[in-house]
């Protein structure tokens, strides 16, 4: 059962495509049998990590792919909604999100290079649990249009929560670790 932490990892990934094509179809059927699948996928992020912890089987491969795993549902997602139902996913915020993704990783890859690993911060949680809470209210409100009213206020209020906390992390993260820019890289090894 040691395999089990990863593979919910990966169905996260697998569940992705189906989700999408579900939105693509259209109609609220379609959308609730995606909202299902969202919901299937989002609650893998849980027990992925708790399994491995309790189970105490954390592997390289795991702790590679499960913010992988994130980033790539999150904001694919994300992407999607705002391509195709920009009332209720706005471009702009989706594009400043994924600025934010792409400066992090990048400043991230680089500190491994100075001999510093920066691990993911709590607001980088945060901002995951908004940016799913901001996905599953607005495939809710596709699925039932009579709670657009209420859950299309969420999904806005769901983004600005996680841009806030993205931006937030951004800055802490490059206030915390300014003097990575001064240190020598570290000699690496041919392979």
């Amino acid at each position: 059962m040691r395999w089990l932490p990863n593979a919910l990892t990966l169905s996260r990934l697998i569940l992705l495509l189906p989700l999408m094509l579900l939105l693509a179809v259209g109609g609220t059927t379609a959308a609730w049998w995606a909202l299902g699948l969202f919901l299937l996928a989002s609650i893998t992020d849980f027990f992925d990590g708790w399994l491995a912890r309790r189970w105490n089987c954390a592997t390289n491969l795991g702790v590679f792919l499960d913010p992988l795993a994130d980033k790539v549902f999150a904001n694919l997602l994300l992407v999607y909604l705002a391509a195709h139902h920009p009332d209720w996913v706005p471009l702009w915020l989706v594009l400043l999100i994924l600025a934010r993704e792409f400066a992090v990783q990048g400043f991230r890859s680089m500190a491994p290079c100075v001999g510093v690993v920066i691990s993911t911060g709590q607001l980088n949680k945060f901002k995951l649990v908004f940016q799913l809470i901001a996905c599953g209210t607005a495939i809710g409100g596709l699925a039932w249009p009579a709670a657009t009213m209420l859950l299309q206020p969420l999904t806005w209020i769901a983004l600005g929560l996680a841009l806030i906390a993205a931006l937030w992390s951004m800055f802490t993260l490059f206030r915390d670790n300014v003097d990575l820019w001064r240190r020598q890289p570290l000699q690496m090894q041919q392979r």
